[in-house]
């Protein structure tokens, strides 16, 4: 069953720009944050001393002044004030996998299966507002089976000071929210006031309520010209409280992904060395490979989240370019990373995340010295993309084309193996002997050659005569004629690719751009690659010929 914690900090403003600067906020004088608005400047945040002069949030701050004259004001950090609670939300997920923001001054975790390992829901609570306490934040806590009932709670409930949260027990949503004003279930404010008008100021009273008579009496109450508001109030309401009773299923949208796996450590003492993070780092793998290999997965992706005592956390991140649960491997490679993580004020919990999960089968590697060697192979890519950085290590890769440059591309080291796997057609077939060293571009000759067909018996390139004495092909490449629709400039021609020897044994990869039309009976002739008036290819210019790559 889904156990959702709802977090309510109810001086957030206040408390966090006390946090920030000791003694920005007076204790002894009226104090308020305002901002700006459609309507005046507003009173956005207030203390406790200017609370309890009836200072209320969204009042009108000359009206207030005027009643007031010793309220102290500053401007809101309505920015600042979201990304710490994002921050701070962030922080929630050594209590469970997924958390994010709620509202201006709220945030909730998804806890199911979480609250055994701090000894039950009362202890999950009461650590969690011990902890934000000693951050300098006071929270109402609740807990209960949805979003919905547990936002109800934190905010309308009945709290002591000394006990400062409240828990549903699973199923029982709907006795826990009965007593609660109807304000509790998320409604704006004019549908709330409909709700008192027509004598319904409990959650409790719109159980029984029959649906189709509550938007009916919806409608009475607005005019005419108002009746579809009316209506959408009324489907509004009835949408909150059924996500509240866990009848109609409320999405919520975590910050990250949830992990697909994951091995947790929490400590007695804060960690405050590199040595002490290096081995509770040993131990998570090992507990994380165990979890991954009774389901015969590996990962691709780990992240190292360690949660500080301050409420901040600090994460590194490794991957592997195949799929691995090797407890050692990752140890080796997080390694990399820890001397650039802080441990600030010291770590009290440690997650380590396996995530891109693959099949991975047991292999004995022992018997294959191949297989070994592989392995070898791909944990130095690992390291050396743990330590360089994934775009600075990078592999040949075949390419989906049968154009020699496009035959291979670079791809980075991490990820060139599940491209491998998942590559969408095998690489074409090739007829010829491809050189190891590829010019691009490819540099223009001056060649003797038989036309249409012959292959060069002598051309100059980089200014040098080079008499051939060995030749091979044609090999003939078409171009790949839909790259270049309405592009502007001349298309590519057909390529007739050779391999070509001289007299000092260099070996050559020569290709003619272009096809030669009519000119079957002239005799050899000397053809500059610039030229046009020997004869035309099918694109109505001259053939040309280039060095496309060398031999070794």
């Amino acid at each position: 069953m889904s156990r959702v914690v709802s977090v309510w900090l109810p001086m957030w403003p206040i408390e966090r720009m006390q946090r920030r600067g000791p003694g920005s906020v007076p204790e002894v004088e009226p104090f308020a944050l305002v901002e700006k608005g459609a309507h005046g400047v507003r009173i956005s945040a207030v203390n406790a001393v200017a609370a309890a002069a009836g200072v209320a949030v969204g009042a009108a701050l000359p009206d207030v002044r005027a009643a007031l004259p010793s309220l102290v004001v500053r401007p809101a950090q309505s920015t600042g004030d979201r990304e710490a609670l994002l921050a701070l939300a962030g922080w929630l997920t050594r209590y469970g996998p997924a958390s994010n923001v709620d509202g201006a001054d709220g945030m909730w975790v998804d806890v199911s299966g979480i609250p055994h390992l701090f000894g039950g829901e009362s202890h999950l609570c009461s650590d969690i507002t011990r902890r934000l306490g000693h951050l300098g934040f006071t929270a109402r806590i609740a807990l209960a089976d949805t979003l919905g009932a547990a936002h109800a709670l934190a905010r309308f409930a009945s709290l002591s000071p000394a006990r400062p949260w409240v828990i549903a027990p699973p199923g029982e949503a709907s006795i826990a929210l009965a007593p609660l004003p109807v304000a509790a279930l998320r409604l704006t404010p004019d549908a709330t006031r409909l709700l008192v008008r027509l004598g319904l100021k409990r959650i409790g009273q719109l159980y029984g309520l029959p649906r189709a008579a509550l938007a009916a009496r919806f409608r009475e109450l607005r005019k005419r010209d108002a009746r579809q508001m009316a209506e959408m109030a009324a489907a509004t309401l009835l949408l909150r409280l059924d996500q509240a009773l866990g009848i109609a299923r409320e999405p919520r949208s975590p910050l990250v992904p949830p992990p697909e796996a994951l091995s947790r450590l929490a400590f007695a003492e804060p960690l405050l060395t590199t040595e002490g993070v290096e081995q509770a780092l040993e131990h998570l793998a090992a507990v994380l490979a165990a979890k991954l290999d009774d389901q015969g997965l590996g990962a691709r992706r780990f992240r190292l989240a360690l949660y500080r005592t301050d409420g901040t956390v600090a994460e590194a991140v490794v991957g592997t370019s195949r799929p691995s649960r090797d407890p050692l491997h990752v140890s080796r490679l997080m390694a990399e990373r820890l001397p650039a993580l802080d441990a600030g004020f010291g770590i009290d919990v440690a997650t380590l995340e396996a995530g891109r999960l693959e099949p991975l089968t047991a292999q004995q590697i022992d018997l294959e010295a191949a297989a070994q060697a592989q392995g070898d192979v791909t944990a130095l890519v690992d390291r050396l993309v743990s330590r360089l950085g994934a775009g600075h290590v990078r592999i040949w890769s075949p390419g989906v084309s049968h154009i020699p440059e496009r035959a291979e591309t670079w791809r980075s080291a991490i990820d060139a193996q599940r491209e491998a796997v998942t590559h969408a057609s095998p690489p074409p077939r090739i007829t010829l002997r491809r050189p190891p060293l590829l010019l691009w571009p490819p540099e223009p000759i001056s060649v003797i050659a038989e036309i249409p067909e012959g292959a060069p018996q002598h051309f100059v390139w980089r200014r040098l005569a080079r008499r051939i004495v060995s030749s091979e092909g044609p090999e003939r490449i078409a171009p790949e004629w839909w790259r270049h629709v309405g592009c502007p400039g001349r298309p590519p021609g057909t390529r007739d690719y050779y391999c070509l020897e001289d007299a000092t044994g260099a070996r050559y990869w020569v290709f003619r751009e272009g096809l030669y039309d009519g000119m079957e009976d002239v005799p050899e002739t000397e053809l500059e690659s610039e030229s046009g008036d020997i004869g035309s290819d099918e694109t109505g210019q001259a053939p040309r010929w280039f060095v496309h790559g060398v031999f070794g």
